[in-house]
């Protein structure tokens, strides 16, 4: 079904009570969808009634609509009645009830992207996410997943799960304009997960997009890091996304953070995928840390530093998330082609070696480092 969305066009329409029509109810649902519905390349009509029109009058405008798909939805439980009322007249129109407005969402845009997994990971994110516990099966026949299951307490992970949600959302709603915020981005697996909990949370919330991702490039960068960045990150978030990039790789991560500070008055929180298990600098690090008194003053926000490695693995294959293609060949840790190499715990005895997601001991994540730096 997806393959022809581009030529479909669709019909939005929420119900709302009269003095309901600027409230944030209905804005944030007709934000909500039409985002979800744009994304996926729907020809969108916005079309909305308030609830004092007469229904015999609003079931004759339906019937007329020729759209591929028409959503209509309320912005109260209230008002559900309504809905159903109409849909024993009107088959044809697709009922999302503000009573299990979520649920009947996810199903709904599940079904849009079921040709497609990946288009269904970023449509349904916010779903997904928030409801881990039970989605996390996406890719059930995922042989790595039942490596990682074994390595992982699955109840401990759904809880640092929603307490990254709350960390993120505690962030988002203090910075309630997205120019105040950003994730810091090298394309590594940790990055991986935090920008797609950040997405999830941005959608959820009703924040405005795009999210600023900011890319720091370094020296003697991996090609395949490059085209990931470049290319499968691009793709999979399509508009959602603003990149902010320092292309100068003779220049520190600090004077970038200070040239960063200087032409974006307004960004002064970065989130960021670290973990406890980097280096030592990072034992004692808080979720909300301000940077060191020499550096740009700037918030780091940390949603994952209690995660380990094995969690993050099973969330990335779980949700079929894309990562970097050097992980699938036995690198563990990512950096520059000068200090990061295959993980020899990982080498077969064809010279080969098995993808990083099948690391046994996780003490040796680090040892696709050829030397150790403070960042």
């Amino acid at each position: 079904m997806t393959k022809n969305l581009a030529k479909s066009s669709a019909s939005l329409i929420v119900i709302t009570d009269s003095n309901d029509a600027d409230s944030y109810h209905y804005n944030f649902i007709f934000n909500y969808l039409f985002k979800k519905l744009n994304d996926l390349d729907f020809n969108l009509k916005k079309t909305f009634f308030i609830s004092y029109l007469d229904q015999l009058e609003i079931k004759n405008y339906l019937e007329k609509l020729d759209e591929n798909l028409v959503l209509i939805t309320t912005s109260s439980s209230t008002i559900d009645p309504i809905l159903d009322q109409l849909k024993q007249s009107i088959d044809s129109v697709c009922v999302l009830k503000h009573a299990d407005f979520y649920s009947h969402t996810a199903l709904l845009f599940t079904r849009l992207c079921k040709s497609n997994p990946n288009l269904n990971a970023f449509i349904n994110a916010d779903h997904l996410v928030y409801n881990f516990e039970r989605t996390h099966l996406l890719n059930s026949d995922d042989m790595a997943l039942s490596f990682l299951s074994k390595k992982i307490n699955f109840t401990a992970l759904c809880a640092k799960v929603k307490h990254s949600i709350s960390v993120i959302e505690k962030c988002i709603r203090k910075k309630p304009s997205n120019r105040q915020s950003c994730i810091s981005f090298n394309g590594g697996k940790d990055c991986c997960v935090v920008l797609y909990l950040y997405y999830a949370c941005a959608l959820r919330l009703g924040y405005e997009f795009p999210l600023n991702v900011l890319i720091i490039n370094i020296k003697h960068s991996f090609a395949e890091m490059d085209h990931f960045i470049d290319s499968e990150i691009i793709n999979f978030f399509k508009s959602s996304l603003n990149f902010i990039v320092f292309d100068d790789t003779s220049k520190s991560l600090k004077e970038c953070l200070f040239e960063l500070k200087s032409s974006n008055d307004d960004l002064d929180t970065i989130l960021m995928g670290t973990r406890r298990t980097d280096s030592s600098y990072f034992k004692t690090m808080l979720e909300f840390s301000p940077t060191d008194k020499d550096w740009p003053e700037y918030m780091r926000v940390n949603p994952i530093l209690d995660w380990k490695y094995s969690e993050i693995w099973y969330f990335i294959r779980a949700l079929g998330l894309p990562y970097c293609s050097l992980y699938d060949h036995g690198y563990t840790s990512l950096d520059s082609k000068m200090n990061t190499v295959p993980n020899k715990a990982l080498l077969k005895p064809d010279g080969t070696y098995l993808p990083a997601y099948l690391l046994e001991n996780e003490e040796l994540e680090r040892e696709s480092r050829t030397k150790h730096a403070k960042l």
